[in-house]
């Protein structure tokens, strides 16, 4: 028969010179699981105000790092001393975080604008517009993607005017991941416009021959 999992599990936390009393306790809908680093990552954050991107957490020489893996795998269990290294983010990486959330706002809007722009020009492409209207329509699309792209740039530079300390990982993080995903929309825009400029000469070509 297995042995029972715990459903609680009491550490102590050194963090410099404080040291926390930890006690991990499983949820009535996770009863049966099983205490993971991101178990003990949260209740870190609890007591200390530094979230998990920042912390670096030791046990007996080995940084925890990967939240899945199991407590009682790596020998954590009551008693033991768990250190952490690590600082909760000050007062200009909160301000500079809550402008970070705003681009990402400000991205998804833009994006939905550029979905909505490309599902018109393929509409356009499809002749669902009658051929004498589709270059003016197209046109406007267009004026709507440079407006697009110029926000974007817009956003490029608030990115790039955003700095965060060293152990804010994950914010250095999901900006980086905002600037690759805003490149990646401003490329569509340059893809979209060679295409339609490549359509117009055509027509113009055609048209004079």
């Amino acid at each position: 028969m297995a042995a029972e999992k715990p459903k609680s599990l009491k550490l102590q936390l050194i963090h410099g010179t404080n040291k926390h009393d930890i006690s991990l306790v499983l949820a009535p809908d996770q009863a049966g699981d099983t205490f993971c680093v991101k178990h003990l990552m949260t209740e870190v954050e609890k007591r200390t105000q530094i979230p998990p991107e920042a912390q670096k957490l030791i046990f007996k020489g080995q940084s925890l790092k990967n939240g899945e893996v199991e407590l009682d795998k790596i020998g954590i269990k009551n008693g033991v001393k768990v250190m952490l290294i690590g600082k909760k983010p000050t007062p200009v990486d909160d301000k500079e975080t809550s402008a970070l959330g705003q681009v990402e706002g400000l991205f998804d809007k833009e994006s939905k604008k550029l979905s909505e722009i490309t599902y018109e020009l393929d509409g356009i492409h499809r002749g669902f517009i009658d051929k004498d209207k589709q270059q003016d329509a197209v046109k406007k699309l267009q004026k709507r993607m440079a407006v697009v792209a110029e926000h974007l740039i817009k956003l490029l530079e608030k990115l790039d005017s955003l700095m965060f300390e060293e152990s804010n990982k994950g914010a250095r993080g999901k900006r980086k991941t905002l600037v690759d995903k805003i490149q990646v929309l401003l490329n569509q825009i340059d893809g979209l416009n060679r295409g339609l400029d490549e359509k117009e000469d055509a027509s113009t070509y055609t048209a004079g021959s």
